[in-house]
């Protein structure tokens, strides 16, 4: 344990399953916190055997969950049930992701375990929530991009090929389970969280409904539909694209400057006219020449162009904002390092668990009798 993180000693069971719950897992594993994952002893999370495998198991597992221990146990069975009763007595947080009522009818839901532990923070990651009239319903990240309205803000029509809603709910929890830690500090009491994954995508959209609802005529359909010259993609003559994001002022003059169209300085943002003809006249100009000429110019004048990449190349242009993930019987993948910025977070894992490998020697460090061990085994 590292004393100098910020969750050093915090105990957290993530009985949650899929995307969501890895998100909130990993960070709070980056943070300092112990984060014992609890399965399913037949089939583990499901994201271990979701494609591409590697020595049987799922690249996404690997890289979302190292540096936690697995505990199998089956919450359906009463061995099971009570098994996490008794180490939710020594945690500070628990993070489910069932539909609402399923752990109360294990004799696992909030009130019963904050009367074994009243300082516990249960987190819970269901759907729509546990409450109100969506209560209950299910989804996945697609239903959650589809109702809140980002996916149809896509402007290719195309599905998402990142999940949004998922990794947007994930990183709320992470932000409401430190606030109820905080909470937790100054009252001695834990609480119950409900985060809705249908909460993921409502971040990106709160810009948006406050246009929607005004009338719009904003940057919804301006200057992020794409129709103002100074934030939109070029073609270079290489077959390559760049982005470029010359929003203030300054720095759509010194590119008009560079591409010799200074006649259209005060057009960086217009929507109509002039902007169309300044587009037009730079993405003449863009075409002319490669794209590493035009980013080492762009450098050269500090102008926010940078190059649009795909998976390959950006994992190779953000090298120094990765980490080398273990991966079973030897070798390495690169994966994004810890995505907040505290310093000292960056620092090695150990490889993702097997599923059930930490199942004896964690229940016994929890005080677990050998019977009781055999009992949850059987």
């Amino acid at each position: 344990m590292n004393a100098a993180l910020p969750l050093a000693g915090t105990v957290v069971l993530d009985a949650s399953r899929m995307l969501p719950g890895a998100v909130l897992a990993r960070t709070l594993v980056d943070l300092g916190a112990r984060v014992v994952k609890v399965e399913d002893p037949h089939s583990g999370d499901p994201m271990r055997l979701t494609p591409p495998l590697v020595g049987g198991t799922g690249a996404g597992f690997l890289a979302f969950f190292r540096g936690v221990e697995s505990v199998a146990l089956d919450l359906k069975s009463h061995a099971g049930a009570a098994a996490l009763r008794k180490l939710a007595r020594h945690a500070d947080v628990l993070v489910e992701s069932f539909r609402p009522g399923t752990l109360e009818r294990w004799d696992l839901g909030y009130e019963r375990l904050a009367a074994l532990n009243p300082g516990l923070v249960v987190v819970s990651l269901s759907s729509f929530g546990s409450e109100g009239p969506d209560a209950g319903r299910i989804g996945h990240d697609l239903n959650f991009t589809a109702v809140t309205g980002f996916l149809s803000e896509l402007s290719s029509g195309d599905l998402p090929r990142v999940q949004v809603a998922d990794v947007g709910a994930g990183l709320l929890a992470v932000s409401s389970t430190l606030a109820a830690l905080l909470l937790r500090h100054r009252t001695g009491r834990g609480i119950h969280v409900d985060q809705p994954l249908v909460t993921g995508p409502l971040p990106f959209l709160t810009w948006a409904f406050s246009e929607v609802g005004t009338g719009g005529g904003g940057v919804l359909d301006g200057i992020l539909a794409g129709k103002s010259p100074g934030y939109r993609t070029y073609g270079c003559s290489d077959g390559t694209r760049i982005a470029l994001g010359a929003i203030e002022p300054k720095f759509w003059a010194a590119l008009c400057e560079m591409a010799g169209i200074p006649e259209h300085a005060a057009d960086g943002l217009d929507a109509g006219a002039a902007g169309a003809d300044a587009a037009a006249r730079l993405s003449a100009v863009f075409g002319s020449r490669p794209r590493a000429d035009w980013l080492a110019l762009a450098d050269a004048i500090g102008i926010p162009l940078t190059p649009v990449n795909d998976l390959e190349s950006a994992r190779e242009e953000l090298a120094g904002r990765m980490e080398r993930t273990s991966l079973p019987g030897g070798g390495v993948m690169a994966t994004p390092a810890a995505f907040l910025g505290l310093p000292g977070l960056r620092r090695p894992h150990a490889p993702a668990p097997a599923l059930g490998a930490d199942t004896a020697r964690v229940l016994h460090e929890f005080g677990f009798t050998a019977e009781e061990i055999a009992a949850v085994a059987d």
